[in-house]
């Protein structure tokens, strides 16, 4: 197995961590860069960076410091990449525009979960 793929998990974490201190921070900053980026949350990137985080995560897993964290997440992306699927181009457009019309407090508790699983990331790669 290449050592050198944990640090893909810690990368992968660092950026969740850094997207979710955004979000602490400045949620509306946030919401306007994901607004003026939408579309990078289409199906098809996103099913993508679904199945290849996924599968960083899962190879990665054994060499990890919590292995079977990151096997899980892995296998949630895989989850969630399905679920994609099974909710379309349509649905998935009307859960942005959804999200992008949460409150600010609403983005700011979402972004502290996602900063403390990319921490959890960057520990369990680096």
């Amino acid at each position: 197995m290449n050592e050198g793929i944990p640090v893909l998990v810690s990368l992968i974490g660092l950026t969740v961590a850094g997207i979710g201190l955004l979000g602490i921070a400045a949620p509306t900053r946030l919401t306007s860069l994901l607004n003026d980026r939408r579309g990078l949350t289409g199906l098809p990137v996103t099913f993508a960076v679904r199945i290849v985080t996924g599968s960083i995560f899962v190879i990665a897993a054994q060499e990890c410091r919590v292995p079977t964290l990151v096997r899980l997440i892995g296998y949630l992306e895989f989850g969630g990449a399905a679920v994609l699927l099974t909710l379309g181009a349509e649905r998935l457009g009307r859960f942005v525009e959804w999200w992008l019309r949460r409150s600010s407090s609403f983005v700011q508790y979402w972004c502290l979960g996602a900063f403390a699983l990319g921490m959890a990331l960057l520990y369990s790669g680096a």
